[in-house]
């Protein structure tokens, strides 16, 4: 016998893995190999005793008569069957056929395959897929796949709603050109780095365009299957997030208005304190009845309003216009010597100062106006923290190798010098302790900038420095700022502590629209034997200068006529080596652009002192003679 060319006594029809067996038109098993036997956990002499129906399960009706008409009728049948065996019922993948001998009756022979495990992960898939495609299909998201050449393999029904494009419009279309020019960098080197990154999940915001020709941002989620089985691509989920984007900036412009609110108003009330007090001094010195002894005390709050004025100015423009420190090897002894008197002022005489810093010898890289401004930020804290009074203590030291601190981690410690400013006054609450360095944050009930201790931050860590806060309720509180030391002084350390000296000019052209600045700058100077000169438009300045010949030029930049960049011009067309020194209130010196690379140029920051105008005078002397 033989079946599809085996015969049932050939070794393969014996021992091979598939199911083999015949049965006659009935239904009856006329043989089987041993594989089919130990399938259905039957011996040969068993099988002949039963039939092909006996094998099918109760429900399988009239499955038997519909398959034999197929074989009746077409010489062959294939397909899947259930069949009951003795370890339940299994599906058999089935090719039978009719050989028919005219010696001997028709006989069906067949082979069939277990596929139990592989029609039910086939399930499993398809059970999965109408889970899913229903969610796919509805989802907000546009979910697409998109292989290694970059061309969409797959888009949802989303990318329709989403960005106007039909499936079959998407499918002609590289993903790279939907994508924003300036965004097709980013797009391009995600893309790349997703398919060599194996199994990996990457995020990105991309904007895309629509059909209509407007721009949609998106959050854009990949996963690299370029690996995984049959999808081999990228699967990307992208969420239209145009619409929080908007809302996103609406809402940063809102909070930068109110910040800008909150600083007008905190700024308008300090200077409102800076201009009272000065206003009934300045009404009592013009009194005919005046004593000398009034006019010094006025004069003495004057100043010291003006410099209150300046602090603020200078912790609104570094901290909105931070600039690069300019650093020197800085000796702390030294530096306090000059600056303690200031501290002084600020804390009047109901709060004393202690220092324990070295004489001489311990020195740190810090530029000297900032380091300034931080500790008088860190003094007037204490001030108001002292209403009654108390001690504000200041101390320097380096540290060691194994310097340790409760209140934070200094990397390197033997790298820093631990400057504390320490008060006795009322201490920090813990929740606000953790807010201090915020930018307006202030807890003053007089008002206050909130920007003194955020600037100190700022410029500390433009140091390369830190700053901390230990503070108890009711026990005062006390600062550490820590410094890089410099190991030696720098050439020109000595420089401001070097006696001033008068400048050899005799003539000072000023040009500023401000006739207050003019007034008051030639009163002073006049004094000192110096002749000046007023103009308050630029376009005087070529007639000014060839009329009164200045030695130097003080310049305001903000003309109301022309701005300063032209007035210069101006001033170089009738003398290519006069000296120009540049004043203004603004605070941003890049507007001043390459001026300032000119050795024949210098800068001053509104408001200045006389004694600044003086020093930059003689510094110009050595360069325009």
């Amino acid at each position: 016998m033989r079946f599809d060319g085996i015969s049932s006594e050939s070794p393969l029809f014996a021992t091979g893995a598939d199911f083999v067996c015949t049965h006659d038109l009935e239904g009856h098993i006329l043989s089987a190999n041993a594989a089919a036997c130990e399938a259905l956990g039957m011996t040969m002499a068993e099988l002949r005793k039963v039939s092909i129906r006996d094998l099918l399960p109760p429900d399988a009706g009239c499955a038997f008569d519909d398959y034999m008409k197929i074989l009746l009728r077409d010489g062959a049948a294939a397909g899947m069957m259930n069949v009951e065996t003795t370890c339940g019922r299994r599906i058999w993948e089935y090719r039978n056929t009719i050989e028919r001998n005219e010696d001997a009756a028709p006989v069906v022979r067949g082979v069939a395959r277990d596929v139990t495990e592989r029609e039910a992960e086939f399930q499993d898939v398809r059970r999965s897929e109408d889970y899913f495609r229903p969610i796919i299909e509805n989802a907000s998201d546009i979910i697409a796949i998109i292989g290694r050449d970059g061309q969409f393999r797959y888009g949802s029904p989303s990318v329709e709603r989403v960005l106007g494009y039909s499936r079959k419009a998407l499918a002609a279309i590289a993903g790279i050109d939907l994508i924003h020019p300036d965004d097709a960098a980013t797009a391009s080197a995600f893309l790349k780095l997703q398919i060599a990154t194996p199994a990996a999940v990457q995020t990105v915001e991309l904007r895309a365009r629509h059909q209509d020709g407007t721009w949609r941002s998106f959050e854009v989620v990949a996963t690299n299957l370029v690996e995984k089985g049959h999808t081999s691509a990228v699967v990307i989920n992208a969420r239209d997030i145009t619409e929080r984007k908007l809302l996103e900036a609406q809402l940063e412009q809102a909070n930068r208005l109110g910040g800008l609110g909150r600083l007008a108003a905190t700024v308008a009330h300090e200077f409102n304190n800076v201009l009272m007090g000065m206003q009934p001094f300045a009404e009592l010195m013009q009194r005919e009845d005046v004593t000398p002894q009034i006019i010094s005390k006025g004069a003495w709050h004057i100043a010291n309003s003006i410099q209150r004025g300046r602090r603020i100015v200078l912790d609104i423009l570094r901290f909105s216009q931070p600039h690069v420190p300019v650093t020197d090897a800085v000796d702390l002894g030294e530096w306090w010597e000059s600056f303690s008197a200031e501290a002084e002022a600020v804390l009047g005489n109901m709060i004393a100062v202690q220092s324990s810093i070295p004489k001489r010898g311990l020195y740190v890289v810090a530029d000297r106006s900032q380091l300034g401004q931080v500790i008088a930020n860190l003094v007037a804290n204490a001030r108001d923290a002292m209403p009654c009074g108390g001690v504000l203590t200041v101390s320097a030291n380096p540290l060691q190798p194994n310097a340790r601190f409760a209140f934070g981690v200094i990397p390197h410690p033997e790298r820093f010098v631990q400057i504390t400013v320490r008060d006795t006054g009322c201490g920090i609450p813990p929740e606000v302790k953790d807010r201090i360095f915020e930018p307006l944050f202030t807890t003053r009930q007089s008002g206050g900038t909130g920007l003194g201790l955020a600037v100190a931050h700022q410029v500390l860590t433009q140091h390369g420095g830190y700053i901390f806060v230990e503070s108890e309720e009711g026990r005062g509180s006390a600062f550490h700022i820590f410094l890089p030391k410099a190991s030696s002084p720098q050439k020109g350390n000595d420089s401001d502590t070097a006696s001033p000296r008068m400048p050899a000019a005799k003539k000072l052209l000023i040009i500023d629209d401000e006739t207050a600045i003019s007034d008051g700058i030639a009163a002073l100077l006049e004094q000192d034997g110096i002749t000046v000169e007023a103009i308050t438009t630029g376009l005087e300045a070529a007639q000014a200068i060839k009329a009164f010949r200045p030695d130097v030029v003080l310049l305001d930049f903000g003309l109301p006529d022309l701005d300063g960049s032209e007035v210069y011009a101006l001033i170089r067309k009738v003398d290519a080596n006069l000296g120009v020194i540049f004043a203004t209130g603004h605070g941003d010196r890049r507007i001043l652009h390459d001026r300032l690379h000119d050795p024949r140029t210098r800068f001053l920051q509104k408001p200045f002192e006389v004694a600044d105008l003086l020093a930059m005078m003689v510094d110009l002397e050595e360069v325009t003679q």
